[in-house]
């Protein structure tokens, strides 16, 4: 102990000597500490850390797909009648609950919003474990029909709307223009299923939704709680029971058609569940600032075996008075401590800072009910982190201290100054070019992740982005009843709309474009034979109004839009897109052809064919196909205005709101914002991961450019005697400075080759995070290394000037 205790306090005076080199090292090395201390924080939030529920690594979710749909890609759902099944036959949970989650409008005070509630069986809360802080949540006889309306209050909106009253229990309030009555507050800190939802209410169940004959859309969740020794394979073989009895219970012809669609079910951790494919996305960061600290921690070395050099005659005359090449070794790590201990705490400061700056990036979603604040794991990590930075930066020392002989070390340090010989050398340009190496893959990954971010932006959606003001509208229930009353309301507001000064034309439809979520519907055109073995036809379906596609100026290729002759009490009339008319109707004219929807279950006559806009997403490489009914014979209560403006869509925003809260302040508004603005959203988490990569890029190639300008500087040191002789023998400048720079351009080629492969292995690792953009793109490969060429060699070049302007004078006298 007092040995190390001596290493420590010689190493500090050590430090102290040359503060310059102390504070680079020590700020090199909380660059590469602090990154993977944020990035591993947020690692931990999602992967690591228990679920915010007693024994959350007990639940799980369950649900069924069909695989040949569309909406297999995303999360499972469940139907009413399967989950009973689901609770009859899957004993290895202990219980289990439904829900689903929706927006309300809530009226209070004389205002209204839109609120988003989830509706569940009683039982989700025991499901959970997690008791009210106030009252007693709803039981199973407030699912019956006809039961008083209750609803459970999160913390926050118990806050918000009763200013945390603690007779809160009793009070009532109205949603969607029903009264509802305050049973419960749950805890601060309680979130289900996102942070979002701000109450629960029960799910009302009739004798018809436990009849398994008819089966039911997909559109709840379910979420169960494994029984003590339960597994999850488990569950899985005894949801194959469920199928059976879903097959005995349905006829052959319904069956034979859940089958084509490619009916399964499945059974997931929850935390599976929730992260998607956002795991990859962590893991690839993750890797990326790992990359970093390597960059971080091979600049420290090199810096440490330059000073070890420069110290053979105190390391040599150290080991003529007795100490062993292991007291030697042990010293040179302790110096390594010195740096790594103090470059941890500043690095865990910067990584605090960096975890603010994630959060506001959107790679965190604001809703998730992960929790990232840094934990004793993330301690633990930090601390490993130092142990292996320290380690690491004074494995090169060393090795070199190992691989010499001390007699010689000692023989170099007599009065001249060091030059480490070949073998130093040899490992001094090693650990550069492993510095290229690594930057020049993330530099590379970070320009295929910004090709393909500009190629997502510049992608043509098919209808315009400019000049387009989107706005939400929530109208509740008991307003403007029937569809004649909903469509007139709808009429008058668009007229009012279009009367503002700047407002070109405005329309209405249940779904503006990149609204993520688009109800599916099982199609069937009359006339129509399937192919032997085809999966039943789907389609997208989107209420519109007749002005929709001209305030997206998306052109009718075939036909009419919607018009006066399309009202309530006309012939129903539906707008398909491409996608769907060359699926089913190949070359033929659909116009005037009939197809079947079957929610409302009802004939539409085709009258117009518009062209496949990307609906959902930017990502959308194959086009959906889509269905487009008339807002006056099927109007819906929340409906977007979708508006084309002849000024700045901005400037309407504020006489926007006012307008519709004078035209019925009992209509909730939401989600006002540009169109650009709701591209934006969409690209948030794509854009957070292309700066957080860039970042990493810029910080690996600034530490790769000082790691060469260092090397390059200290050969010059080593060759000053050299370069003078040569200088006062006739060489001419420009001589003695390509003698320094060839040895840096030798550096640069091997590490930039050898790193485009690793950069290519790099976008092979985020392919699925590239939108048109190959992984072994070679435009963006070949200009990443170029940039990364150009800025290191000036590095290489800046040293090589120096050398040239040597003194032969100066030089040759120099020891």
């Amino acid at each position: 102990m007092n040995g190390f205790l001596n290493d420590l306090r010689f190493g500090l005076r050590q430090l102290a000597a040359k503060p310059g080199f102390a504070v680079a090292a020590i700020l090199t090395l909380a660059l590469g500490i602090g990154a993977n201390t944020a990035v591993f924080s947020v690692l931990n939030g999602y992967l690591l850390k228990p679920l915010p529920y007693p024994q959350g690594g007990e639940l799980v979710q369950i649900g069924a797909k069909f695989r040949s749909l569309p909406a297999s890609k995303h999360r499972p759902g469940m139907a009413m009648p399967l989950y009973f099944e689901v609770q009859d036959h899957v004993h290895a949970l202990s219980d289990s609950a439904i829900y689903s989650t929706y927006a309300f409008n809530l009226q209070a005070g004389g205002q209204a919003r839109r609120a988003t509630g989830t509706t569940a069986t009683a039982s989700l809360f025991s499901v959970l474990g997690v008791k009210p802080l106030l009252g007693q949540v709803f039981g199973p006889a407030n699912s019956q029909s006809g039961r008083e309306q209750v609803v459970v209050l999160s913390y926050g909106l118990w806050q918000s709307l009763f200013g945390g009253s603690p007779d809160v229990i009793g009070k009532t309030f109205k949603l969607d223009s029903r009264v509802y009555r305050v049973v419960a507050v749950m805890p601060r800190g309680f979130a289900f299923p996102n942070r979002g939802t701000e109450f629960w209410r029960p799910l009302v169940i009739t004798p018809q939704n436990r009849d398994t004959s008819r089966f039911g859309p997909l559109n709840y969740d379910m979420i169960g709680r494994l029984r003590p020794g339960a597994s999850l394979a488990g569950v899985s073989q005894q949801l194959k029971s469920v199928m059976a009895f879903v097959q005995h219970s349905l006829s052959a012809k319904v069956w034979q058609q859940v089958q084509s669609l490619g009916f399964d079910m499945s059974a997931d951790h929850y935390r599976e569940a929730l992260l998607g494919n956002q795991t990859t996305t962590l893991l690839l960061l993750q890797f990326a600032v790992l990359l970093v600290l390597l960059i971080a921690c091979v600049n420290v070395a090199n810096l440490l075996l330059s000073r070890v050099l420069g110290r053979s005659h105190e390391l040599s005359m150290r080991a003529a008075l007795g100490a062993s090449r292991g007291m030697l070794a042990r010293q040179l790590l302790v110096e390594a401590l010195c740096l790594a201990v103090p470059g941890g705490l500043v690095g865990i400061g910067l990584g605090w800072w960096a975890l603010m700056l994630i959060g506001h990036s959107g790679l965190v979603s604001a809703g998730a009910i992960f929790d990232f604040t840094p934990d004793w794991r993330v301690g633990l990590f930090a601390l490993g982190v130092v142990c292996f930075t320290a380690m690491l930066v004074s494995l090169a020392p060393i090795q070199r201290l190992g691989r010499t002989d001390l007699q010689t070390l000692l023989q170099e340090g007599g009065g001249q100054r060091a030059s480490g010989g070949r073998r130093a050398r040899r490992i001094r340009n090693t650990l550069v070019v492993v510095e290229l190496v690594l930057a020049t893959g993330l530099l590379a990954g970070a320009g295929l992740l910004l090709h393909s971010f500009v190629n997502l932006q510049t992608t043509d959606t098919g209808f315009s982005k400019d000049n387009v003001l989107v706005a939400g509208l929530l109208v509740p229930r008991k307003d403007h009843a029937g569809d004649a009353a909903l469509s007139s309301f709808y009429k008058s507001v668009l007229t009012k709309v279009e009367a503002l000064p700047g407002a070109a034309s405005a329309s209405v439809a249940s779904c503006a474009p990149l609204c993520r979520s688009v109800p599916g519907e099982y199609v069937r055109m009359r006339g129509y034979k399937a192919p032997p073995g085809a999966a039943y036809p789907t389609a997208g379906k989107i209420v519109v109004d007749g002005a929709y596609f001209r305030s997206l100026d998306i052109p009718i290729l075939r036909g009419r839009a919607f018009d006066a002759r399309d009202t309530a009490n006309s012939q129903l009339v539906a707008v398909i897109n491409q996608a769907l008319a060359r699926q089913y109707f190949g070359g033929k004219d659909p116009i005037g052809r009939q197809i079947f929807i079957s929610d409302p279950g009802k004939w539409y006559t085709i009258v117009g064919v518009v062209p496949s806009v990307k609906i959902q997403s930017v990502h959308e490489t194959v086009p959906k196909r889509m269905i487009y009914v008339s807002a006056a014979q099927d109007p819906e209560r929340t409906m977007y205005l979708v508006i084309k403006t002849a000024v700045p869509p901005g400037v309407l925003v504020s006489p926007l709101r006012q307008l519709l809260t004078k035209t019925d302040p009992a209509v909730a508004v939401f989600n006002v914002q540009t169109m650009h603005s709701r591209l934006a959203d969409t690209l948030r988490n794509q854009r957070a991961t292309m700066i957080l990569i860039i970042a990493f890029g810029v910080i690996a190639l600034t530490l790769a450019i000082i790691g060469v300008y260092g090397v390059m500087s200290y050969a010059v040191g080593q060759r000053r005697t050299e370069c003078g002789v040569r200088l006062a023998l006739g060489a001419l400048p420009e001589d003695v400075s390509w003698l320094i720079l060839k040895d840096g351009l030798r550096l640069l080629a091997v590490g930039v080759a050898i790193g485009l492969g690793l950069a290519v292995l790099f976008g092979y690792l985020m392919s699925a995070k590239l939108f048109d953009v190959a992984p072994f793109d070679p435009v963006t490969l070949i200009g990443s290394a170029a940039v990364l060429f150009v800025i290191t060699l000036a590095a290489c070049w800046l040293p090589a000037r120096r050398a040239a302007k040597l003194d032969p004078a100066i030089a040759m006298t120099d020891h």
